[in-house]
């Protein structure tokens, strides 16, 4: 997440849509006073600032139905970290000033369903401890934290409070165009992605479904499917 006074502008990260390697890019251009939030192990050097800081959690809380959820939101309220990586766009809208948020340009990216979850599984196992390094696909769609990310763009009713919302798909024609609005430098190409090597198999991931994953991934994101018209 970011939030540039210096060019007016909040950026929304969501989860495998090259979020990282956009936060990485703009926080090279953003000003000592702009807020850039942590990234979990960056790969390139990066330099996060002015994320910390107090804020009601009490919104949040009340809006939290695990008990592990909970104790994270406390976690943070403690330790101050008021703008995390992967923060919501309604939470963010809480913590800053009414005129910044209506003020300022919101965008966000957002991937096909199926690519992102197959990303995902590749990213998961290899990255981090808690799933075998074998799980089948099959099992990581029953056990692992799918990479949801409507609700970091969304409001409680599920309607879209950002501007825009730029298609992975068309990463870079689509980021050239937000970045001339705002007046962000921009070549035309991000270059290589963060985390994307941890995807060895790049078939399209039409080749990789069978039709059984096929249907469970359209039944587990129905509602990213139907806001922004995903086919497989």
């Amino acid at each position: 997440m970011i939030i540039s006074h210096k060019y007016k502008f909040i950026f929304i990260k969501t989860r495998k849509t090259a979020g990282s390697s956009i936060q990485i890019y703009l926080s090279d251009h953003c000003g000592e006073g702009d807020i850039v939030s942590p990234i979990d192990r960056p790969e390139r050097p990066y330099n996060p600032r002015n994320f910390r800081g107090f804020y009601n959690p009490i919104p949040e809380l009340q809006d939290r139905h695990s008990p592990g959820k909970v104790v994270r939101t406390l976690s943070r309220f403690f330790t101050l970290k008021k703008f995390q990586s992967h923060i919501k766009a309604r939470e963010v809208r809480e913590r800053i000033p009414r005129d910044i948020w209506d003020g300022y340009f919101k965008f966000t990216v957002e991937r096909n369903p199926w690519d992102k979850v197959l990303s995902h599984y590749h990213f998961v196992r290899q990255r981090y401890n808690k799933y075998d390094r074998n799980i089948s696909f099959e099992e990581y769609l029953d056990v692992a934290e799918l990479p949801y990310n409507y609700t970091k763009y969304t409001d409680q009713n599920k309607k879209i409070i950002v501007d825009r919302v730029v298609k992975y798909e068309n990463l870079n024609e689509e980021l050239a165009e937000v970045f001339q609005e705002l007046g962000v430098p921009f070549s035309g190409s991000l270059g290589p992605t963060e985390k994307s090597h941890y995807r060895k198999d790049r078939r399209p991931y039409q080749e990789v479904y069978t039709l059984e994953q096929k249907s469970a991934v359209a039944k587990l994101f129905d509602q990213e499917i139907e806001m922004h018209g995903y086919e497989f």
